[in-house]
């Protein structure tokens, strides 16, 4: 795709990894390094991020739409997901529009803006008022504007909506995360097939500073759901070999 940057890494069932706000595909390199050995990973770079276009419109559901485009130009029929912040809420929003996706990993995701910790959002709002003035003549700071914009305005997600998710999800935060556990544990509530995990210590922020017990417990997940799917491929096969 000419417009959405993203690059491939090792061969395998696909797994997409998908950045938070204001990031690069580059929060995933030491992740990538350990998982590109069974998987082919595609790493994304979000519309107004990194090496992707910086033009149009800017949304969690235009971030979704980027995804699957580059799903089809791939010509990929089945994949995985992994979502941190706000990439976590575009893997959920996939999972509600793309049957092609077939195991969630979602890291830190959020269904309304107000689960963002009051503290946060007051600190997130305080540097808006900041940036305004610098967004006058300065184009950066008018980008980390309307990014802060996003993640304060959307999304909208509502904890029915989720039940329109029918493939496992391993919804991943930290015990001192900035998102509100009551959100997070109502996702996992709200999901058929959902499993939430708590990284003990972890803040928002658990590929980075919780590196090895979080890619331990994606492993683990992406593991336990390939074996299942060869499992049942192979009872499928001895049951019309009889």
């Amino acid at each position: 795709m000419k417009d959405i940057y993203y690059q491939v890494t090792g061969q395998g069932f696909p797994v997409v990894f998908l950045h938070g706000n204001g990031e690069d595909h580059h929060i995933f390199d030491q992740a990538v390094n350990l998982l590109s050995k069974q998987y082919q990973c595609i790493c994304i770079d979000s519309r107004y991020h990194g090496r992707s276009v910086h033009a149009g419109e800017l949304s969690y559901q235009q971030m979704c739409q980027d995804v699957m485009a580059v799903m089809d130009e791939l010509n990929i029929t089945a994949y995985d997901v992994i979502g941190f912040s706000d990439g976590g809420i575009v893997s959920l929003m996939l999972g509600m529009q793309d049957s092609r996706l077939k195991h969630i990993i979602s890291i830190g995701a959020n269904t309304k803006p107000r689960y963002i910790k009051r503290f946060y959002r007051l600190t997130f709002y305080l540097q808006m008022i900041c940036l305004a003035i610098f967004s006058i003549y300065q184009k950066k700071a008018r980008l980390t504007f309307r990014l802060y914009k996003l993640m304060l305005t959307q999304p909208q997600i509502e904890y029915k909506q989720l039940q329109q998710i029918h493939v496992p999800v391993l919804v991943l935060a930290g015990e001192f995360d900035m998102i509100d556990a009551k959100d997070t544990n109502h996702i996992g509530e709200s999901l058929p097939y959902g499993i939430v995990k708590i990284i003990q210590h972890g803040n928002h922020f658990l590929l980075r500073d919780a590196f090895q017990e979080t890619v331990k417990e994606i492993s683990l997940f992406l593991e336990a759901c390939h074996q299942e799917e060869n499992y049942e491929c192979m009872s499928s096969s001895t049951i019309e070999d009889r």
